[in-house]
């Protein structure tokens, strides 16, 4: 048997495998796999970065010619367009304005007094405020491009492979973070400069972005439990059956005791929404062919059962510690609305990808201004409105729409595969709503994982009512 057997489990036999899909399906998940490893941090411009970002050009040609060679849907049309437009705006905010536009642009005024009462003539400037920082973040779009592009040249099975390896990603990363804690915060097993040296970070530099990992894994943890355990409660009972189960009961636990031993009070907050969408997901997998739920809910109790008696356990008390504060005196909802008032300032089309932290400090009230450097908003949603303005909130608004279009055409669809994308969906809007309280996109990682769930999600429109049809060769229209 195949190490990755158990991983297959539900997945019916292919008789027509596209060519060379094996050898990108490997490449994406090496790729992806060291996006993790390597693109933990936030801070732009780091050597590993650049490794990554290089990496990418090859891969996106790669994926190019794959995606081109397959049936392609609209939906995955849509998000590779907007996918390009995101970053092709954040290198136009490089481009040198002529002084009488640039002038009339929102918090330039006091720009302009400086400059004059240095003597020094208004001449070209572009929006941003930091061109390099907004070039560098059009670069930071590369390897989340080269995945998705990767993912839609993929079949449908072996996205749903992916997907399973993006779960098998998280365990390991949760192994890591237990790993970190046992070796106190100086552990060798901690590579980046770590905001939190005394909590689990696996290949990050703060537990909150372990904690988004963790969070957008278990509704994928959940599909592999529902899909496996569907197809033995139906009376398939081979051992390979058995052992997808088995891996998806282990996943959920490790998950959700990882989650408690991060202590992240938004991602044990976002796991309680993870579980009720579990059981969504559950109930929709019935609807789909009248197979018994009671068992598949006895495992998925199991699992979660599990989870949260080893988490009281082994994480409770330190979590608790994190909720006795009152969250509204947290720091993070001061610098959210100087964020907002910042961005009011500077108007309408922002202050350029990457301009956050000099537009912040102008803008910050003296009462709140604090000894440490605030670089990011630690809300995603307020960063995007002051970089980008209105134009970025717009764009953005654009791929709500899409991410809801497919969100629904995954909950209407039947079959195995349908599953997947389900939990793709969950993972997605899980990120986003971690977003409102810290910067998870903005590490590499967490963008390439985002980028390979949105792909598989997009890439088609239609699922056949046969389970042997949705896995058919040319499915997409």
């Amino acid at each position: 048997m195949r190490p990755d057997a158990f991983l297959e489990s539900d997945l019916p036999h292919v008789p027509h495998e596209p060519t060379g899909g094996r050898a990108t399906l490997l490449l994406t998940g090496a790729y992806l796999g060291l996006c993790v490893l390597l693109g933990g941090g936030t801070r732009q411009g780091l050597p590993a970065e650049a490794v990554l970002q290089l990496l990418a050009l090859p891969l996106i040609v790669h994926g190019l010619v794959r995606w081109s060679a397959r049936p392609r849907s609209t939906a995955a049309r849509l998000a590779l367009a907007w996918a390009v437009l995101v970053p092709v705006g954040f290198l136009l905010q490089c481009l040198p304005l002529p002084p009488s536009l640039w002038t009339t642009l929102g918090g330039r005024a006091e720009l302009v007094e400086e400059l004059q009462a240095a003597g020094v003539a208004v001449g070209w400037h572009a929006l941003s405020l930091d061109p390099d920082a907004s070039l560098r973040a059009a670069l930071a779009w590369l390897p989340p491009l080269a995945l998705g592009l990767l993912t839609l040249g993929l079949h449908r099975t072996q996205q749903v492979r992916l997907l399973q390896g993006v779960l098998v990603i998280a365990l390991a990363s949760a192994v890591l973070g237990l790993a970190q804690l046992a070796g106190g915060p100086e552990s060798p097993l901690r590579w980046h400069a770590v905001t939190n040296p005394q909590a689990a970070v696996g290949p990050f530099a703060n537990r909150n972005h372990l904690a988004a990992l963790l969070v957008l894994a278990l509704p994928l943890a959940a599909a592999q439990m529902i899909n496996a355990g569907a197809r033995i409660v139906a009376g398939e009972q081979r051992p390979r059956r058995t052992a997808a189960l088995t891996v998806g009961i282990v996943a959920g636990v490790l998950l959700l005791l990882s989650l408690a031993m991060v202590r992240s009070r938004a991602g044990v907050g976002l796991a309680a929404v993870a579980a009720v969408a579990a059981a969504l997901m559950l109930w929709r997998r019935h609807e789909d062919d009248d197979r018994p739920r009671r068992g598949v809910k006895r495992w998925l109790g199991l699992a979660g059962l599990g989870g949260l008696v080893l988490g009281i356990q082994f994480g409770f008390w330190g979590l608790l510690q994190r909720f006795e504060a009152d969250p509204m005196d947290d720091l993070r909802w001061t610098i959210t609305r100087n964020t907002l008032v910042a961005a009011d300032h500077f108007g309408a089309f922002g202050v350029g990808a990457g301009g956050f932290v000099a537009a912040y400090q102008s803008t910050e009230p003296d009462a709140d201004r604090q000894s440490v450097l605030i670089n990011r908003a630690h809300n995603d949603w307020a960063e995007w409105r002051l970089e980008g303005g209105w134009p970025l909130i717009a764009a953005i608004a654009l791929g709500l729409v899409l991410l809801a279009w497919r969100s629904v055409a995954a909950w209407r669809h039947r079959g195995d595969p349908a599953v997947w994308q389900r939990a793709a969906a969950i993972g997605l809007w899980l990120v986003l709503l971690h977003s409102l309280g810290d910067y998870p996109l903005r590490t590499t990682a967490i963008a390439g994982v985002g980028a390979v769930l949105a792909a598989s999600l997009c890439a088609r429109e239609r699922h056949a009512s046969r389970a042997a049809d949705e896995y058919a060769p040319g499915w997409s229209t």
